[in-house]
């Protein structure tokens, strides 16, 4: 899928996959095996892609989202566990959560505060009875 790139893309995906943050959620029982495929597959295809999170963010951020769930195994009495993958991004070399939502912020148009749409909403009442 990816020719002459694959390897590059594939020891770059399983990087990701084998921070520090996420060796907690390896040994609580989250297989990274289809995480890594799925992390090649959509960096080869460009899937996922947007200009502020590259593909790999994308799969990594799905993958630290499950491992940060309680999960059951067959057996277990109870759920389990995974470690604190807060902070994950910085390791891994992805955009951190406010990064990510900055681009948005900084395209949006200036938007009133509650207090002036408050009063704009007033004013117009007034003007209209």
């Amino acid at each position: 899928v990816c020719g002459e790139r694959f390897q590059e893309v594939r020891a770059e995906c399983e990087r990701v996959f084998s921070i520090s943050k996420f060796q907690g959620c390896i040994s609580a029982g989250h297989d990274t095996a289809e995480w890594i495929d799925s992390c090649v597959y959509d960096e080869c295809e460009g899937l996922l892609k947007s200009e502020e999170l590259p593909p790999k963010c994308v799969v990594a951020q799905a993958y630290a989202t499950q491992c940060g769930n309680q999960f059951w195994e067959k057996g277990d009495p109870s759920p389990r566990s995974s470690s604190n993958v807060h902070n994950w991004e910085m390791e891994a070399g992805c955009p951190d959560e406010i990064e990510r939502f900055e681009p948005i912020l900084d395209t949006g148009c200036p938007q009133p505060t509650l207090e002036e749409e408050l009063a704009e909403d007033n004013k117009i009442n007034q003007t209209t009875h």
